[in-house]
């Protein structure tokens, strides 16, 4: 409404300044008397009033409406997109989105030769934390973890939740001494964290794989190597950080 009504405005003043101008003008094309210019400008005046309605909405507002609808299939566009790439319990990325980022991380070290790391995470013992507090219990640790995950990571970066229990991290310009660093102080966080079960307190754990993309390798070969280290984790006796390098 704010927005009809200055617009309106703006083509009274546009309309009086036009015919104004004109007003003043005509003088210089013969003689005018001062009260017939008194009226003209009056008449001007009235006229730019009755003409800036017709005027708005026959031009004005249908370009307004046509942005509108523009701006807000926009924002539903890149809501839908935003959704298509959330986990809905944990608010990271799903496996769909961090695949995507993982992807882009890729080509990036491979076009500008600088090391990325990944890391696999498993919450240990996960199917004993909802076989003994229930279902719900288990989605608060997946959101615990999820928020202790998000929160060590830095601004490049990136988590999401690759399925059930597994997360994945992207760390873009890291190498894997530095990556190790990295999630072994996430491990270290999460075994430190007493999560709230009702009446009970529970200490969980993470197991961890890391490796370190090589130039050349595909999406299959990469996951391959970080499940390996993952799994090489849980041989090793859970709560445990294992580097893997590619081969």
């Amino acid at each position: 409404m704010q927005s009809a009504v200055k617009a309106m405005l703006a083509i009274v003043v546009i309309a009086f300044v036009a015919e104004l101008l004109i007003m003043l003008a005509l003088p210089f094309f013969g003689h005018v008397h001062e009260d017939s210019l008194s009226f003209m400008l009056i008449d001007a005046t009235v006229l730019a009033l009755v003409i800036a309605p017709p005027i708005y909405w026959l031009v004005f507002s249908p370009i307004r409406r046509e942005s509108e609808k523009r701006h807000q299939a926009e924002s539903e566009a890149e809501e839908m997109s935003r959704v298509a790439i959330t986990d809905p319990l944990t608010r990271i990325m799903n496996r769909r989105g961090i695949t995507v980022g993982l992807l882009d991380a890729m080509a990036q070290a491979e076009r500008y030769r600088t090391p990325l790391t990944v890391a696999m995470v498993d919450i240990d013992h996960f199917k004993d934390i909802n076989d003994h507090y229930g279902h719900e219990a288990g989605d608060r640790v997946l959101k615990n973890v999820a928020a202790i995950l998000s929160d060590a990571l830095r601004m490049p970066d990136k988590v999401g939740r690759y399925g059930g229990e597994e997360f994945l991290i992207v760390l873009p310009h890291t190498n894997l001494a530095q990556g190790s660093k990295i999630v072994e102080r996430i491990r270290a966080s999460v075994s430190k964290k007493i999560f709230d079960q009702g009446a009970k307190k529970a200490h969980v754990t993470i197991s961890v794989g890391v490796t370190q993309f090589k130039p050349g390798e595909d999406l299959e070969q990469l996951m391959s190597q970080a499940d390996k280290a993952m799994y090489d984790a849980k041989k090793g006796g859970r709560n445990l950080v294992v580097a893997r390098k590619s081969r």
